[in-house]
């Protein structure tokens, strides 16, 4: 623009303006619009930012003009990032800004700064003062010849203000791919914070480096989608996982922006996270998933079992044993069936966060020997008991023995006939501990990390039968209880350990952390 330009060459006539700075206030946005700046004779474009606590906004918000004389004692650090410097941050040594005035209300800031510190006084504030003056003049005629930019403007900075308070991320983008506009939102994703601008720099492959570390995954993530919006194609629901920080999985929509003739102005780029919403799909997938594979059999024998029955009743066969034993089949298979709707719908509740507890007063050495008596009238392994001691608390008796059944079960299935199985209860001031030990596959160290993920297998439980939610579930229902769960190994073929302690008090019982 001439206006700026003839502004800035009066500007270093008069000052040192190795950096110069020129933005305008908008109030009802509170927001400082970077018209243009220049730093050692090259031209950048501007960006906006909310009014902040850095040296421009106290300018706006006094009225008053500001001396830096040395910045690295007397502010904030500053972070530029422009577009020329491969992503090199620039630290001014000294700063000039005063603001420009109409009456009472302050349209903007004219800025200098330098990279020698003291490099202004007084003198500077009066001359650079009167050139503010000259700006004030200057604006109003162009706000005058320039009415409908600077209403496009101003309702952009109007919107901004708006989706400050929207939870979706939002970036606008250029013609040439470089960010514009960004709302609170987009700038927490990309780790930006209220003083930091990004001047310049279209979103492209080349410049992911110069991001954030924290930021790059996203950034990158988003370059397919600016170069889309650049080329004028418009992008809808793309979804993007990250894995950098915590897991996010961000659905991603692009609407070209056009002018009324036609050209191509930018592009609008809308990040939602989705992450929860993915997650309780993928749990509904699961569920149905694993319900279908393991409801097929027992469906299957059930419906097979019930036809034999039916035809022997309906033809007057009287072979008794046979019925006898179809009618069993079928009165143990549905058991079957009853358990595992049982189970998914306890996971589900769990996972909803619906699952409830009833606790009372419950000795867990005591419902240890009787969940470990049950088990070894079938079981073909010698099962050792050390729970002699009372172990006092206030749990849900009927989950605690779901998570004892689980893992003595998972201690039989994993080891071979005649093992030996050890199951000890042990108690300290605070906290009561079950330890169920076996001589069976073993895990290697990266599984035990993995082995309560919902539908986690380990590798060396391939051939045994198993859907993977029995762990996940009793280390949920432990969590429920305030407790924790865990599990030890020396590696394959050396044994497993599962344990879990509770807390003895009542007041860690009510105190929950969901651990899973």
């Amino acid at each position: 623009m001439p206006t700026l330009r003839a502004l800035y060459d009066e500007t270093t006539r008069v000052v040192d303006a190795t950096v110069f700075l020129f933005a305008l206030y908008d109030e009802a946005s509170e927001t400082v619009e970077v018209i243009r700046q220049m730093d050692r004779g090259d031209e950048h474009e501007g960006g906006s930012f909310p009014l902040g606590k850095g040296f421009t906004s106290e300018v706006i918000r006094t009225g008053l003009p500001k001396i830096i004389r040395r910045w690295s004692t007397e502010g904030p650090s500053v972070r530029l990032l422009y577009g020329t410097e491969a992503g090199e941050l620039v630290s001014p040594q000294s700063g000039l800004v005063v603001p420009i005035r109409a009456g009472d209300r302050v349209l903007g800031v004219i800025s200098v700064q330098s990279y020698r510190p003291e490099a202004y006084g007084e003198a500077d504030v009066l001359g650079l003062t009167a050139i503010a003056a000259q700006a004030a003049i200057a604006i109003k005629r162009l706000r005058a010849t320039e009415q409908l930019a600077l209403e496009h403007e101003r309702h952009a900075l109007q919107l901004e203000a708006v989706l400050a308070s929207m939870t979706d991320a939002l970036l606008i983008v250029d013609a040439r791919g470089a960010i514009v506009r960004l709302n609170r939102a987009a700038r927490q994703l990309l780790r930006l914070d209220s003083a930091s601008l990004v001047l310049g720099q279209p979103l492209e492959r080349q410049r992911v480096e110069q991001w954030p570390v924290a930021a790059r995954e996203v950034t990158a993530a988003l370059v397919p989608v600016i170069e889309a919006l650049r080329s004028g194609t418009s992008v809808a629901d793309t979804q993007i996982e990250l894995h950098s920080g915590e897991r996010c999985v961000l659905s991603v929509s692009g609407s070209v922006l056009r002018s009324a003739k036609g050209p191509l102005q930018g592009g609008v780029v809308v990040l939602r996270d989705i992450t929860e919403q993915r997650d309780l799909e993928r749990l509904r997938e699961d569920i149905f998933a694993m319900a279908w594979h393991d409801m097929r059999t027992p469906l299957t024998l059930v419906k097979g079992h019930a036809e034999i029955l039916l035809r022997r009743l309906s033809s007057g066969e009287g072979d008794a044993t046979a019925s006898k034993a179809a009618a069993e089949s079928i009165v143990k298979h549905a058991g079957r069936l009853t358990e595992l709707l049982t189970v998914l719908f306890d996971v589900h509740c769990l996972e909803a966060g619906l699952l409830s507890l009833s606790p009372w007063p419950t000795d867990l050495a005591a419902i240890t020997r009787e969940v470990t008596d049950e088990v070894r009238l079938t079981a073909h392994h010698n099962i050792n008991v050390f729970a002699d001691a009372i172990a006092e608390g206030e749990w849900d008796e009927r989950r605690i023995r779901q998570v004892l059944m689980n893992l003595l079960s998972n201690a039989l299935k994993y080891s071979p006939d005649g093992s030996t199985v050890t199951v000890s209860v042990t108690t300290d001031e605070r906290s009561a501990t079950v330890r169920v030990c076996d001589e069976g596959v073993g895990l290697d160290e990266d599984e035990l990390p993995q082995v309560f993920r919902r539908g986690y297998r380990a590798a060396s439980a391939g051939r045994v039968k198993g859907d993977g939610l029995g762990l996940y579930f009793a280390h949920g229902l432990v969590a429920k209880h305030g407790g924790r769960m865990w599990a030890e190994s020396l590696g394959h073929g050396r044994g497993s350990t599962f344990s879990f302690s509770l807390p003895l008090t009542h007041e860690s019982v009510e105190s929950v952390e969901d651990q899973a």
